[in-house]
């Protein structure tokens, strides 16, 4: 049986979680609902990117993503269904939905307006209804209009030079952890040996080796690692860095190579 995941920014406040898993099972009965997080900070559709982008690889194929942040339907943001590696993700198409990928996705189309009724609740009665139709065997060529040549993806990466990355923070987790557009391939691959320098905030907060895990540090020290994503995190054990250093999404970072 399909798999649909929720992915959204209501916080479990209102009824708009249990309508959508209701209009959900009524039309695709039996299928396994998957709560991925309800907690995206409102209208942060780069959130939900980042989110996403982390969790998606995990699922088995034919699994359809649901993606309930900055869904109002309008001129700029039309609802698509998009095909990508086996999965397919259902959204309107902001610039976070141009983040999440990797690669160029097989295919992408924008949902035909006349297949559903539109309302000012655009996930329960086009989303939703798109999802269940892929579930229960429909194409996305059945249920849009093929979009996949005016689609393309960004790529949000740092800035190189032979002797430095200049990166930001993407992504503060639960932890207040920071993480950084900075892959460990592209961070050893220009290091080549050297050592090193990560600078936060203008030289405020400097690191000069890369930990193997949290508690390679004593409690209360900073620290950097390569996460389970391949990107660059920086922390302090014990304690939440964001808050104290006064860290937030886009903050820059530099890496100096000496």
């Amino acid at each position: 049986m399909a798999i649909i995941t929720l992915t959204t920014d209501w916080h479990n406040d209102d009824f708009y979680v249990g309508a959508m898993k209701g209009r959900i099972l009524s039309q695709c009965p039996g299928v396994t609902i998957v709560d991925i997080t309800h907690k995206i900070e409102s209208y942060k559709s780069a959130h939900a990117a980042f989110i996403l982008r982390g969790t998606f690889p995990h699922f088995p194929p034919g699994t359809i993503h649901l993606i309930c942040t900055n869904s109002e339907v309008n001129e700029k943001h039309n609802p698509v269904c998009i095909s990508y590696k086996g999965q397919y993700f259902i959204g309107c198409d902001t610039s976070a939905m141009k983040v999440m990928f990797a690669e160029q996705p097989e295919k992408v189309v924008v949902l035909t307006p006349e297949k559903f009724a539109n309302s000012t609740f655009p996930e329960l009665t086009i989303l939703a209804p798109a999802a269940c139709m892929i579930a229960n065997g429909a194409t996305p060529d059945d249920i849009g209009v093929d979009a996949t040549d005016e689609f393309s993806i960004l790529e949000l990466g740092p800035s190189c030079t032979d002797d430095s990355i200049s990166g930001s923070v993407i992504y503060i987790d639960s932890y207040k952890n920071a993480i950084i557009n900075i892959t460990r391939k592209m961070f050893e691959s220009i290091r080549g040996g050297r050592r090193f320098e990560i600078v936060v905030k203008n030289d405020t907060y400097k690191i000069t080796e890369i930990s193997r895990t949290y508690s390679s540090v004593r409690t209360g020290d900073l620290l950097a690692l390569f996460n389970s994503l391949g990107l660059l995190e920086i922390a302090i054990r014990d304690a939440y860095l964001a808050d104290l250093a006064k860290i937030e999404c886009n903050t820059s970072v530099l890496v100096k190579f000496l």
